[in-house]
């Protein structure tokens, strides 16, 4: 893990080391809050590399610097070993010195890291730094590299056998549960991402405050729940382009971004005190582009002033007025107190499933002829639109491929009406469906979908798929 006071390149020694832009990163301090933790090969081995925050003695320049030093402490508590990363160019400071008398108390393998030290002249600086007790510095350039391998050799060798044996039981794990569900948690500024990140893990694994924005990067974590494995994404609050107004926050914004598309399911957090809103619609639409499973959670429902039957009036014109919303689940929630949080990871592992659901070439047919018999799509500009079959070509996301005779013609009102049918008939609530149409079309086995699909049941005696039915048996006169 890397500690250290702000500003001094944790984060981009970080990148530096995974090869990409993980964590956020600005000249300015505080920037990095949370334990922000990602997986790094080297030399043959696996280990996880952990970013934090950086260290100030009191609130006098953030006022989260209390919650930040929990969360440096807590990362040190679990470490093999530490990185106590310093700047070669300000040399040594006071704060670097109070930082240093924490991390001896700790009792934890320490690796004196002074950055910036591209320059001879100030790794010449560098050896000033003995002074902190921590033997001899690496000097190491996180910008350009420099050393940085030489760091990680280093690292490797001071890790203790027992971690290693850890690590390995650990990725043997993680081969085992290679079916975890991947979760963006999404919203507004201040709509409870980071409250309910920690419900659900059981521990402060983000920094919380009632400060917009105080979660800048996305932020991965694990739990297990009913037999299955999920990992939590935490992002940054997203919010209008116009109103983005640094760096920082863009580039958390795209890291947020980033992390839809790495997900599978997102949860798309509404603070319910304030209602739904156009930004709130926007990261919805952006879910829903990019083909991801989508729940909608009001949260502080412990806060709204309630009458009867307020939340089913509340959903009824949700439905009204959104077509985005139709058949997506909405549920309410207080992440503080953990109200109905329980029903969450029951949903999440559903419209995954669902996302993966193999409608079934029958079903389906019955399904498209009695849509297409109860409502015919309509001529457009004299020329009739025929819709003639319809098969199931992919999963994750579920797309059904309709042949017909004008695809270029397909009205935008039919194609929602063939879809919220499919979602009514297959259970496919949450989850993406695409339709494709085309002038001919390729019809596919419902066997041939990978070991990922969920198929449907097949009713007690019947064959299964590819097996021929048994014959009948033959009557005999006697």
């Amino acid at each position: 893990m890397i500690v250290g006071r702000p500003n001094v390149g944790k984060s981009s020694l970080f990148n530096r080391i995974l090869g990409r832009r993980a964590a956020v990163v600005s000249d300015r301090e505080g920037v990095t809050r949370d334990r922000h933790f990602q997986d790094v090969s080297w030399d043959s081995r696996r280990f996880t590399l952990v970013d934090t925050g950086g260290y100030l003695p009191d609130e006098g320049i953030d006022p989260l610097a209390d919650q930040v030093r929990l969360q440096i402490a807590a990362a040190v508590d679990e470490a093999a070993v530490v990185l106590f990363l310093v700047d070669g160019i300000v040399g040594l400071t006071e704060l670097d010195m109070r930082f240093a008398k924490v991390l001896r108390g700790a009792r934890r393998p320490v690796v004196l890291v002074v950055n910036k030290s591209e320059n001879p002249d100030t790794r010449l600086e560098g050896w000033e730094f003995m002074k902190l007790g921590f033997g001899e510095p690496v000097m190491v350039s996180a910008i350009t590299g420099y050393e940085v391998g030489n760091l990680l050799s280093r690292v490797l060798e001071m890790v203790p056998a027992e971690a290693w044996r850890a690590r390995d039981d650990e990725e043997e794990g993680s081969r085992r549960d290679a079916g975890a569900v991947r979760v963006a948690i999404l919203g507004r500024p201040n709509a409870g991402k980071s409250t309910l990140v920690n419900r659900l893990t059981g521990e402060n694994r983000s920094v919380v405050s009632d400060i917009p924005g105080t979660t800048r990067d996305s932020i991965d974590c694990e739990i297990k729940w009913n037999g299955r494995t999920f990992v939590l994404t935490d992002t940054a609050g997203l919010r209008k382009k116009a109103k983005i107004s640094d760096d920082v926050e863009y580039f958390s914004s795209m890291r947020s971004l980033e992390s839809i598309r790495r997900s599978q399911v997102c949860v798309v957090m509404v603070d319910a005190t304030a209602g739904i809103g156009e930004q709130d619609l926007r990261i919805i639409r952006q879910v829903i582009a990019n083909d991801r499973g989508l729940i909608v959670l009001f949260n502080k429902w412990d806060l709204v002033d309630k009458g009867d039957k307020t939340w089913d009036h509340m959903v009824r014109e949700l439905h009204e007025k959104y077509v985005e919303l139709e058949d997506m689940p909405l549920f309410s929630v207080s992440a503080l107190t953990g109200q109905r949080i329980s029903r969450l990871l029951e949903t999440i592992a559903q419209v995954r499933e669902n996302s993966l659901r193999v409608l079934g070439r029958e079903a389906l047919v019955e399904v498209f002829d009695r849509a297409v018999a109860e409502n015919a799509h309509p001529d457009r500009h004299s020329k009739p639109v025929l819709m003639r079959r319809a098969c199931q070509i992919l999963i994750d996301p579920v797309v059904v491929a309709v042949e017909c005779t004008q695809p270029e013609l397909v009205d935008d009102h039919w194609e929602r009406y063939f879809v919220r049918r499919l979602r009514q008939r297959f259970q496919l609530t949450g989850a993406p469906v695409k339709l494709n149409f085309d002038r001919e079309i390729r019809l596919r086995k419902d066997d041939e979908f990978g070991p990922d699909a969920v198929l449907p049941e097949v009713p007690e005696g019947a064959p299964e798929p590819g097996e021929a039915p048994d014959a009948p048996e033959e009557e005999f006169d006697e």
